[in-house]
Formats: C-alpha cells, sequence, structure tokens
C-alpha cells in the first residue's frame, strides 16, 4: 500500500510538474526606434553612391505548413515590402545618391544590397542582408532580427511608423557606417567603375583596357577614358535613360505598397497574435497530453493495488487520463483552425504590373509583362539606340590614366 501511495504522488508531481513547465512564458519586448536623421557632416554630392536595392528572396524555403502563420503568396509580397521600406529609411538618412529597388537583370549599381527573409510572422521579422559594391566586393553579410511588444500595433503608433522600424534602421546605420570608412577616392573608383560596367553590357570588348576582372568576379579600375571620349558620353546619356526608365518602375514599387498596406496591415496584426495564441495553445495541449498520459499510467499502476478504494481511484484516474489526453488533441486541432484560416487571408495578395509607354526620337514602344520582363525589353532596346547613335561618331581618344 505504501508503495503504491508512493508511486502515485510521484506521478501527481509529475503531472503537476509537467503542466507547469509547459506553461512557462517567454517575455518580449519592443522599443520604438526613431528614423535615421541626416549625419552631421553631410556627405559632398560627387561622393554621393547610388544604391540598388533587390526585391529580397521571399525565404519560402525556410516556410514549415505544419508550423507557418503565412504563405509562399505572403512572403512572395512581403519581397517587395521590406524592399520598400529599406529604401524608404536609407533615402532618409540622406548619405546615398539615388536609392532604388533595382530589376533582377541590372547590376551596374556602386551598391547592391540584397536579402532573404528568414522569419516574418507579424510578431517576429528577421532578415539577412547581404551589401557588396561595384567592384564586386562584399561590404558585409548580417542578420538582422526584432520582435514586438503588443503595442507596436497600437493605432496612434502604427500611423506614425512601419512596427518594424527599428530593423530597417539599423540596417541604414551600418551601411553609412561603412561608407564612411571608405576613402573619397574609393568612392570616386566606385563610381567609375559602375560606369564602365553599364558601358561594357553594350560593347564589352572595347572596355577591357580600363579594368582587370579576377576569377572571383572583382573589377579594378585601370585608368579612365579620355576626357571629353564622345562615346562614353553618349553611353552615360544612354544610361540616364536607363535610371529614368527604373525610376518608372520605382512608381509600380510604391503603389503595389501602397495597395498593400491595407490588409497586409490587417493580415500581420492578426498574425501576431495568431501566432502568440497559436503557441499558447500548443502548449496547452502539449501540458494536456502529458498529464493525460502520466494520469492513466497511474489508474494502471492502482488496478495492481490490493485496495479496493485505490483500485476505483485508478479506474477514474485512466478515464479522466483519457480525456485529458484527447482535449489536448482537439486543442492542437484548434491551433491548426487558426493557421488555416491565416493562409487563407494571405493567399489573397498578389503582385501586378501595368504596360508602360515610352516615346523615343523616332518611335513610341510600349513594354508589357512582369517587371523583369519589360525591363529585357527595354534594355533591347536601349542596345539598338546605342549602336545606332555610335556608329555616327568619329574614332575615339586614347584613355587618360588613373589619377592618384
Amino acid at each position: 500500500m505504501n508503495i503504491f501511495r508512493n508511486q502515485f504522488a510521484w506521478l501527481l508531481g509529475a503531472v503537476c510538474l509537467g503542466l507547469v513547465g509547459c506553461n512557462s512564458q517567454s517575455v518580449r519586448s519592443s522599443s520604438v526606434q526613431q528614423i535615421p536623421y541626416a549625419a552631421p557632416t553631410p556627405i559632398p554630392e560627387h561622393l554621393l553612391l547610388d544604391v540598388g536595392v533587390d526585391l529580397f528572396d521571399p525565404g519560402i524555403q525556410f516556410l514549415d505548413e505544419e508550423k507557418s502563420t503565412t504563405t509562399p503568396a505572403v512572403r512572395k509580397a512581403e519581397s517587395v515590402h521590406v524592399a520598400q521600406n529599406l529604401v524608404e529609411a536609407l533615402q532618409q538618412t540622406r548619405n546615398w545618391g539615388a536609392v532604388r529597388i533595382i530589376p533582377a537583370a541590372q547590376s551596374e549599381t556602386d551598391v547592391a544590397v540584397s536579402g532573404v527573409i528568414i522569419e516574418s510572422d507579424g510578431e517576429t521579422l528577421k532578415l539577412e542582408v547581404t551589401v557588396t559594391d561595384s567592384s564586386g566586393k562584399a561590404w558585409y553579410t548580417r542578420r538582422y532580427e526584432e520582435q514586438l511588444s503588443q503595442y507596436a500595433y497600437d493605432p496612434s503608433l502604427r500611423q506614425q511608423q512601419e512596427p518594424f522600424q527599428g530593423l530597417y534602421n539599423n540596417i541604414a546605420r551600418d551601411m553609412e557606417a561603412y561608407v564612411r570608412s571608405l576613402s573619397a577616392a574609393k568612392r570616386e573608383e566606385l563610381r567609375a567603375i559602375s560606369k564602365l560596367r553599364f558601358a561594357q553590357r553594350f560593347a564589352p570588348d572595347d572596355y577591357n583596357d580600363f579594368m582587370t576582372v579576377d576569377a572571383n568576379g572583382r573589377y579594378t579600375l585601370k585608368r579612365l577614358p579620355a576626357a571629353g571620349d564622345p562615346v562614353i558620353a553618349q553611353v552615360e546619356s544612354i544610361r540616364v535613360r536607363d535610371q529614368m526608365f527604373v525610376d518608372l518602375l520605382q512608381d509600380h514599387y510604391r503603389n503595389f505598397n501602397t495597395r498593400l498596406a491595407g490588409p497586409y496591415d490587417q493580415w500581420r496584426e492578426a498574425s501576431y497574435h495568431e501566432t502568440k495564441a497559436l503557441r499558447k495553445l500548443k502548449e496547452e495541449a502539449t501540458a494536456r497530453k502529458i498529464g493525460g498520459v502520466l494520469a492513466v499510467v497511474a489508474g494502471i499502476l492502482a488496478q495492481g493495488s490490493g485496495s479496493s478504494t485505490a483500485r476505483t481511484a485508478g479506474v477514474l484516474g485512466i478515464g479522466a487520463g483519457a480525456l485529458m489526453f484527447k482535449s489536448g488533441l482537439d486543442r492542437g486541432s484548434e491551433a491548426r483552425i487558426h493557421e488555416a484560416g491565416l493562409k487563407e487571408m494571405a493567399d489573397s495578395l498578389g503582385e501586378e504590373i501595368r504596360p508602360h509607354t515610352i516615346a523615343l526620337a523616332d518611335k513610341t514602344v510600349t513594354l508589357s509583362g512582369t517587371v523583369d520582363e519589360q525591363y529585357a525589353q527595354w534594355r533591347a532596346i536601349l542596345n539598338e539606340i546605342y549602336l545606332t547613335e555610335i556608329g555616327q561618331l568619329p574614332a575615339r581618344d586614347l584613355s587618360d590614366p588613373l589619377p592618384q
């Protein structure tokens, strides 16, 4: 009898410990950070580097369909949202030239930013960001993470800024710290390499004497084109047209982000609450399952007791444990219902792009399709312009040496 009491007491304690352990709480905090301000010592305009931000990789490979409260459709929309927010954070620092979201095919920019969405559920945003320059040198790859408190979705705060603004500000600060560590000569070199790489796209062999590129894709500037080179001047004119089209695409990204704002904010806030609710439900479900199993085991042990009272209690324990275990399964099913509801909401998000009609000197062209398809069509048109206009120019002068 004493042995049974000891066994039952031990199991009862285990049930209590199991229930308490499964309901442990984690503390999360978030502070709203101010948007970065212009640096006290502005960078001279001729040394400002242009920044191209790629649409972020949606990180679909990181999604767990059984546990995630998001879908590939949401992540695809977020790839635009995250890039646009980063563009705006960088623009507000006034430490850069033009800051744009760039099509996948464009690589001739002074500084390129790419990234992957590791996690995004309304409560946590985790990004991996890589920054490289036009010479092919990687500045760094870093991970950024921010977790929100429930106050981040307070309507009064939400009207002021993006809930995860602090994360974007941190990326902007890191980029500013790095660019300020570069010498003026290095920044001028990066700007020259960007221009020459753009020119190489149209006539690769004509610009091999100006730069070298190693096996790792790193560019080194050997010398500059001659001052007043008509070909370079014409290429620069084409580059301006290219940038103007990329500027047109910014309207698409901004408009998409504006249309996304309403439904995405609602989804994100719901996802925040659902993520916390799911965590609580899963913890409770696990606790109930553990408690149910232990109660059933205690009841089975009681059946071996010589006491009729203990055997009766054992039968009741088995029944109660089975009900507790089933309750845990039911609450786990409730969590899956929440997940399904979020996925249905997320699948309604999408993106589109309107055709662009552009007037040229001798004709009007209409570009259609996706962003990348339109940009590919535009580049083909620029190549035709290059071949036509360059063929009308006189022979070129020799190049100037690279200034010391």
